[in-house]
């Protein structure tokens, strides 16, 4: 299988891996071709060359649509900076870290998989899949989907992170978890790895939030509502947090101070994922105040 790269078909251009090789000769993305080659169902093939003279594997993703390869490109760019420690034969299997947006609060999680192509150019290249997924499985849309809800957090322009956020559930809408689910999240320094990665939190309450800024609270509430209903444990104890926190009248405030969780997991989860809530009991803090503290269901 032969498939010249050319400009059109190289990702990285050549002006910023002359750059690296000139002013960081020891940088493998210097000498990394980011090759993007089109499929016959209209999606794209994209795949490393040059990164096995630092002993790394070469790298692929597999059936990216059109508008996702530029965020691939920074996966793989992310990807190869977690794998720079190993060499190809080590790299075979889980990685996780932060591949997207500084100061993002989930990890991501993908599994490498060797991927059989006969053709001695792309012989002993490795397939980055969804954690825990075969190399079948092709696009890795839970990892695409955290990548573009990390970096909505950063978008100032609220439509614009509504757009990406409707992206990022067309791709993966995430699934209903278990009814404790979240409810072991400490909020003061909430770690969302779990929960992105199987529900697709983030985007949910990404895109509540740029609706509440754009004026559009019905519209918000559903997706919070939404939120809650794949999370209940996480919405059971994030109420209580919120509650105990603000004191401020708004829409989204006094959403929180009327939710229901039980009842809004009642119309809003499919009939096969019911189950019962984690217990929590309110508990007196130093200040007088009442928080949520977790007890074993």
């Amino acid at each position: 299988m032969h498939h010249p790269i050319t400009p059109e078909t190289r990702l990285a251009g050549m002006a910023t891996r002359l750059y690296r090789r000139f002013f960081q000769p020891d940088d493998p993305h210097g000498w990394a071709d980011y090759h993007c080659v089109e499929e016959p169902d209209g999606r794209f093939w994209i795949h490393t060359h040059g990164l096995r003279r630092w002993r790394l594997p070469e790298l692929e993703f597999t059936g990216v649509p059109q508008d996702m390869r530029g965020h691939a490109h920074q996966l793989m760019f992310a990807i190869i900076e977690e794998l720079k420690p190993a060499v190809a034969t080590r790299a075979v299997g889980d990685i996780e870290g932060v591949f997207s947006a500084p100061g993002q609060n989930f990890r991501q999680m993908a599994t490498l998989r060797p991927a059989l192509r006969e053709d001695t150019r792309h012989r002993n290249i490795l397939r980055i899949v969804d954690w825990d997924r075969p190399v079948e499985s092709g696009f890795p849309a839970r990892l695409f989907a955290s990548h573009i809800a990390a970096w909505a957090e950063l978008a100032d322009d609220p439509a614009q992170k509504e757009a990406m956020c409707r992206r990022a559930l067309a791709i993966f809408p995430g699934y209903f978890l278990e009814m404790t689910a979240g409810a072991d999240i400490d909020p003061h320094k909430a770690d969302m790895s779990d929960l992105q990665h199987r529900a697709n939190l983030s985007v949910y309450l990404s895109l509540a939030g740029a609706l509440f800024a754009q004026g559009r609270p019905d519209e918000g509430i559903g997706y919070l509502e939404e939120a809650i209903a794949r999370c209940p444990g996480w919405g059971q104890i994030h109420r209580g947090w919120l509650i105990g926190k603000y004191r401020r009248k708004d829409a989204f405030m006094n959403f929180w101070r009327d939710a229901d969780i039980a009842e809004i997991c009642a119309r809003r989860r499919p009939a096969n994922t019911t189950g019962p809530l984690p217990k929590l009991k309110r508990a007196a803090s130093k200040k007088g105040k009442t928080r949520c503290v977790k007890r074993s269901a």
